[in-house]
């Protein structure tokens, strides 16, 4: 259920000191994309733009930030016994230089640097007897495959790792997923438990949740549509989608191994306080639908971690950046209402702050 709660969050990001005031970016000139050299990476951070993921003709493109960090407090409804606090989660943005042959080197060539931008998400808290360090990070390229790269690792009471890759093999779109599973029936002696009773033989443990004894699946490789997206680049998209001051716009979303068409419109105006401050937002509705042709419902659609029902999302009215998600999570039989919602800002767009009080 915990793990559920944070992963709203990846629309926001991890571990970061008391409110601290914007420190935007200054725009600038759009950088050719796809396997193109960038022009910005020998300018200062402050004169650069985002970096920009180009998805073809009548596409959504995606701007990555290049220094931003986001905080948010995760908190449960949890009726006559409050609202606590279970968690925060960081959701970082960074643009780097691109280097193939693996060297640490950076380099600032105007005709010659490739970047790449990295975003991450970590959730870290507690609830009851409940822990959960959870990292989401997905990794932009300037590469035909891999193009986008989506990791999950989880670690506390429950233990897994997710990878998914996206990008071009053969003009084709094509996906890549596999996830890890406890290692029943492998060899290894450190592996086996000693009997309860005197008369049994040392046993293969069952479904333990220790991380060192969960081993790779083979993956699971599949056609998609050219421009599909994972989950936190859907994140992305959709901000890009309100700071460009657009009605909405519609994408494949690949989340495991499952294909979703996803479409972002832009609802109302309203005005949302938290922890940061008080700002003009606008609720982001997302609608999901599996594609034409494909067995599935629209009830089965699950956000990140898990997050299901009514979500919304409420985002700065003119540069996109999250200020506040609410939704719903399972926990057995039951379902609570979760908020997460903005501490701290560090690196966001020059056009995002609070209104004046």
């Amino acid at each position: 259920m915990f793990a559920f709660v944070l992963s709203l969050a990846l629309l926001a990001p991890p571990l970061a000191p008391a409110a601290q005031a914007p420190q935007g970016n200054a725009p600038a000139a759009q950088v050719p994309q796809g396997n193109a050299p960038t022009a910005q990476a020998h300018l200062p951070k402050a004169q650069r733009g985002p970096l920009i993921m180009d998805r073809g003709p009548g596409r959504q493109a995606v701007h990555f930030p290049r220094d931003e960090e986001l905080v948010y407090v995760v908190s449960i409804d949890l009726g006559l016994l409050g609202e606590p606090s279970v968690g925060r989660v960081t959701m970082s943005s960074t643009v780097r230089p691109y280097l193939p042959d693996g060297s640490l080197e950076v380099r600032f060539d105007e005709e010659r640097t490739l970047e790449q931008a990295l975003v991450s998400a970590r959730a870290r808290g507690e609830y009851q007897v409940y822990t959960l360090d959870e990292t989401i990070r997905t990794a932009f390229r300037p590469l035909a495959w891999p193009r986008l790269h989506h990791e999950s690792i989880q670690r506390g009471t429950e233990n897994r790792r997710r990878e998914l890759t996206l990008g071009l093999r053969d003009a084709q779109g094509s996906s890549s997923y596999r996830s890890d599973a406890h290692c029943k029936g492998c060899k290894d002696d450190a592996h086996f438990v000693d009997p309860t009773f005197f008369w049994n033989e040392r046993a293969h443990c069952d479904g333990c949740k220790a991380a060192t004894h969960r081993v790779w699946r083979e993956p699971k490789t599949q056609q998609v549509p050219d421009g599909s997206v994972d989950m936190v680049t859907a994140v992305m998209l959709a901000r890009t989608t309100i700071a460009q001051g657009k009605r909405g716009t519609t994408f494949t979303l690949v989340e495991r191994d499952e294909l979703w068409e996803v479409e972002v419109a832009r609802g109302a105006l309203s005005n949302r306080k938290v922890i940061a401050g008080q700002f003009e937002a606008v609720e982001v509705r997302l609608t999901t639908r599996p594609p034409e042709g494909t067995v599935g419902r629209e009830d089965d659609f699950r956000g990140l971690f898990g997050l299901h029902g009514s979500i919304s999302i409420f985002m700065h009215s003119t540069s996109g950046v999250p200020v506040e998600i609410s939704g719903r999570i399972p926990a057995g039989p039951l379902e609570f209402d979760v908020r997460i919602e903005l501490e701290s800002y560090r690196g966001t767009p020059a056009a995002f702050a609070p209104l004046a009080k």
